[in-house]
């Protein structure tokens, strides 16, 4: 495979917002080890187009959203008709390099009609992919594409979550909260209401007065939708502090996330779309799963991963002493 890539485009079957983030620990590490000049980005995020809008501050300068794909491409088989054509949009007659981050055999089918020179694809642990390697399986699906890409440029690179953040995100963050005092981040709200993985909230309310008496403010990144929840946790945990409560509306997006989350001590989530952006906040970060933890978590080695499944229990049934104890020893 060359280095010099004109073209690139990028399949990220995922809608959501942490979708989006585990799609830049392999764009920037392609970034990194190829030289590239466009990489085109496609996800059926039914028009969110999250990196021109909630995800500027973490957009990759090369990065080119594309906006005029058939929604829910690839998950019909009858699209397989329209994927030549896609190229028709371009100013070009193939993409150097198609990178689908899925293992579904039907979309990488009809993925692989778009014309092409590489396509890579870790489906049927890479069969599909142009020139095929073969790699060790890994669960993870981030990490399986960069280990592809590992062994084609003979090295052992691991992703990179450790991004620039902005320094106005870092003043406004030190400002919300200076460095004469600790602090302990909580994710704990699930972004899609029908997952039921969220932690029983008299339990996670223990757990953060367990820090609040260890001399931690306990810090809560929650949207602002969630009133009755912050009311409750502000009668039950003393000094409680909410920062997003205390920005101004162009400091109102995920990186904020990131950047408060690089000042804590560390962070205790479950498995969200915040997880995903504390996870480029270069701080350890207690992830709380309650199952296939080693799919979807991010790839970073400041995720500490706690799978209930692999644990026999569910994450609404964990104790206040079972998430001390795990962090504690972790």
């Amino acid at each position: 495979m060359k280095k010099e890539l004109n073209n690139i485009l990028f399949i990220n079957t995922g809608g959501g917002i942490g979708d989006a983030l585990s799609s830049l620990a392999i764009i920037n590490y392609i970034n990194s080890n190829f030289s590239v000049k466009n990489f085109y980005y496609f996800s059926n995020d039914f028009e969110y187009f999250w990196f021109e809008n909630k995800l500027q501050e973490y957009k990759p300068k090369n990065l080119i959203t594309i906006k005029n794909f058939p929604i829910g491409y690839g998950f019909e088989f009858k699209h397989r008709k329209v994927s030549k054509k896609l190229i028709d949009l371009f100013n070009f007659d193939q993409f150097d390099l198609i990178i689908d981050n899925q293992t579904r055999v039907n979309n990488s089918l009809v993925f692989k009609k778009i014309p092409h020179k590489y396509f890579v694809s870790p489906c049927i642990n890479f069969l599909l992919s142009k020139p095929f390697y073969f790699t060790k399986k890994n669960n993870n699906l981030t990490l399986r594409i960069i280990n592809y890409f590992n062994k084609i440029l003979n090295k052992n690179i691991s992703p990179k979550y450790n991004i620039k953040i902005p320094e106005d995100y870092l003043s406004k963050s030190r400002e919300l909260m200076p460095n004469n005092s600790k602090y302990i981040g909580f994710s704990i709200t699930a972004g899609h209401p029908t997952r039921n993985k969220e932690f029983q909230l008299d339990e996670i309310i223990k757990v953060a007065n367990y820090f609040k008496k260890r001399n931690y403010i306990p810090v809560f990144f929650i949207e602002k939708k969630y009133t009755e929840l912050k009311s409750l946790l502000r009668e039950k945990i003393d000094n409680v502090f909410f920062p997003e409560e205390k920005v101004n509306e162009k400091f109102q997006n995920p990186m904020i996330v990131t950047a408060l989350g690089s000042l804590t001590e560390y962070n205790i989530t479950i498995d969200n779309g915040i997880s995903h952006m504390l996870s480029f906040s270069n701080n350890k970060n207690y992830i709380f799963y309650n199952e296939s933890s080693d799919k979807f978590k991010p790839a970073s080695d400041k995720s500490v991963i706690f799978d209930c499944k692999l644990n026999n229990t569910t994450i609404n049934s964990l104790k206040s002493d079972q998430i001390i104890e795990f962090i504690n020893n972790n």
